[in-house]
């Protein structure tokens, strides 16, 4: 057995006390609420104080700092659970690890899906009558705001080491194996693509969440750890950057 599977099955944490794994789907619903009322309560001041009806149009450095509240949310949670229900390990309780092979393998599976999903996205819409310039909008809104060198720098930040480590550990490590432990694999693949895509809030580009998400997901439960699904979710964003970098350029 390896060392991935020995610790999915069960284990010592990183005290090498063994210690019963008590967190579930429980903890995945309460995170995912957090991760919505908790950016909330922040951002409602904010648009008040400042008479807006909306986040469109203010500088990348705001965004920035308004995505504190969300991070904090999907690393609180997995924190949580394993200290306080698990194995007071991110690595044993959810995988994450990661190993050399894990960039090239991570990297070239977020490419191609992206490449992939985007032909595909782009046929059922054509099929359904939806225009496909409505998907990837609030990408475009995010990367027009990066006008400077600063704002490159904060959008990659953004998009490209943020969001793959904090958004994997949260969907890819409490969600998935939340449901792992009670439903198996298959429908743990399922659920924590659809939660990934839907938590997005932006309809049309829902497929191709979904789509990444089941990427992200096989990787895991393939190899056991969130490396790959990690720079999956790296490779998958900045390709989305820079393509859009490109054609503001």
């Amino acid at each position: 057995m390896l060392p991935e599977e020995r610790v999915a099955a069960g284990g010592s944490g990183v005290d090498g006390v063994d210690h019963p794994v008590r967190w579930g789907m429980g903890d995945a619903l309460l995170g995912t609420l957090l991760t919505i009322v908790v950016p909330a309560v922040v951002v409602l001041p904010v648009l008040a104080a400042t008479g807006r009806d909306q986040l469109r149009g203010i500088p990348l450095w705001a965004v920035a700092l308004l995505q504190v509240p969300l991070w904090a949310g999907l690393l609180g949670a997995p924190l949580w659970s394993s200290f306080t229900k698990g194995r007071r390990s991110l690595a044993a309780d959810f995988g994450l690890r990661m190993r050399w092979s894990d960039v090239p393998l991570g990297l070239a599976a977020g490419l191609g899906a992206q490449v992939l999903l985007l032909v595909l996205v782009a046929a059922l819409y054509r099929v359904l009558g939806i225009d496909i310039d409505k998907v990837g909008t609030s990408a475009q809104e995010l990367t027009a705001a990066a006008t400077d060198v600063v704002g490159v720098v904060l959008l990659v930040a953004i998009v490209a080491v943020a969001a793959p480590v904090f958004e994997e550990l949260f969907y890819r490590g409490l969600w998935l194996r939340a449901v792992e432990r009670r439903w198996g694999k298959g429908w743990a693949v399922a659920v924590s693509s659809l939660v990934f895509g839907a938590i997005h809030f932006q309809i049309y580009d829902f497929p191709a969440l979904v789509g990444f998400g089941i990427v992200a997901g096989v990787l895991t439960v393939r190899t056991g750890r969130l490396g790959p699904a990690i720079w999956a979710h790296v490779a998958f964003n900045l390709t989305a950057v820079v393509s859009l970098l490109a054609g503001l350029a």
